[in-house]
């Protein structure tokens, strides 16, 4: 602890997590830089040039990194300040800020045990909840997406194996998922919620089968604390496989999920998938590409996205890894794969404790 590399590594160990949050204020974040001159004015306008709020967030952390410890420990005080708090309150409690005020003292011993960031969700009901996906396979107009039979395989098997009580529904037109998410939130119940949703995408949310758009506020809001108290202060989670954008590159037997490709068995969730994360806590959504990217699915193995994701979880499960840390894993595994086509999966994180995931009986 301490040594000189220890605040640019502590931002380069959660730069996933600092793109994802702070792009959604990336204006505000660049002012309170130039504010506290963290970087000279030229670095600035540079910056402020660039048109993509999530490049120009990696351009800055990659330029503060450069500039060195000193400069990347005044960044993360930086955002420990109350306005950037209030904007952003995932930022709270994360463990990038974790004793960042006494790191430079190297006599210091950490309590980590004793950081709130590291208390656990008490996951200890049978069946631990409710995981629900939505598959839409058939649509009235778009591309049927061949392979996603597979992913609802993976998950029914992981989910069960993990012992959520596992509800499936398939080719649900728009009206028909929200209705069945509002009656789930007024009835679900245990100790974490788990939601799947499988389906074409646009720039505004996912398709139901009949073409009209489900926004991911929707598939979220009836599940916190005001309109569903019995899941309130408890984790829920959910896992979207849906493209953001037309950026896609064709692949043999590879579909990126966007109902607008055209003879290319690519298909990809269309551009710009705003979601906002409520004030309300204990939220995780994890999305299986960035802003403008495809979500590649092969037709007889399922999604990158949820395949990895299943995987995953049968791996790291049983030794009681947290969810974000697989999601590290995926993320990692997702971006590895394809010679031509990548995808980057992203997380949005508004959890208070660490969410683990025991196997029956290893509570």
């Amino acid at each position: 602890m301490g040594t000189k590399q220890d605040f640019c590594e502590r931002i380069l160990k959660n730069k996933v997590f600092l793109v994802e949050t702070l792009c959604e204020e990336a204006e505000l974040i660049m002012q309170h830089v130039q504010q506290v001159k963290l970087l000279t004015q030229r670095e600035y306008r540079n910056l402020k040039d660039v048109r993509k709020r999530e490049k120009m967030i990696i351009d800055l952390l990659d330029k503060l990194m450069s500039k060195g410890d000193e400069t990347c420990c005044k960044f993360i005080d930086l955002l420990k300040q109350d306005s950037i708090l209030e904007t952003l309150p995932m930022l709270e409690n994360h463990a990038i800020f974790a004793s960042s005020a006494m790191a430079q003292d190297t006599s210091l011993k950490y309590p980590l045990q004793d950081s709130p960031e590291l208390r656990q969700y008490k996951i200890t009901q049978i069946p631990r909840g409710t995981c629900v996906i939505f598959n839409n396979v058939h649509f009235t107009s778009l591309k049927e997406r061949m392979g996603s039979d597979e992913d609802q395989k993976s998950l029914e098997k992981v989910f069960s194996w993990l012992a959520f009580k596992v509800v499936v529904h398939r080719d649900k037109m728009a009206a028909e998922m929200r209705d069945l998410l509002k009656d789930l939130g007024k009835t679900v119940d245990g100790d974490c919620f788990i939601c799947c949703v499988l389906s074409h995408g646009s720039k505004d949310g996912v398709y139901g089968t009949d073409g009209v758009v489900v926004s991911v506020d929707e598939i979220r809001e009836p599940f916190n604390g005001i309109n569903c108290q019995r899941l309130a202060g408890k984790p829920k989670v959910f896992f979207i496989q849906a493209c953001r954008g037309n950026n896609n590159q064709t692949h043999v037997n590879v579909q990126a999920d966007d109902p607008e490709g055209e003879e290319s068995e690519i298909e990809v969730d269309t551009d710009g998938f705003e979601i906002s994360i409520p004030a309300d806590s204990d939220f995780l959504i994890a999305r299986s590409s960035t802003d403008g990217h495809c979500s590649y699915r092969q037709s007889e193995k399922g999604s990158w996205f949820i395949q990895s994701l299943c995987q995953q979880l049968e791996n790291h499960c049983p030794q009681g890894t947290d969810i974000q840390t697989i999601l590290l894993c995926v993320n990692d595994e997702v971006s590895r794969q394809g010679s031509f086509c990548k995808q980057m999966p992203v997380q949005e994180v508004a959890m208070r404790k660490k969410l683990i995931l025991p196997l029956p009986g290893a509570e």
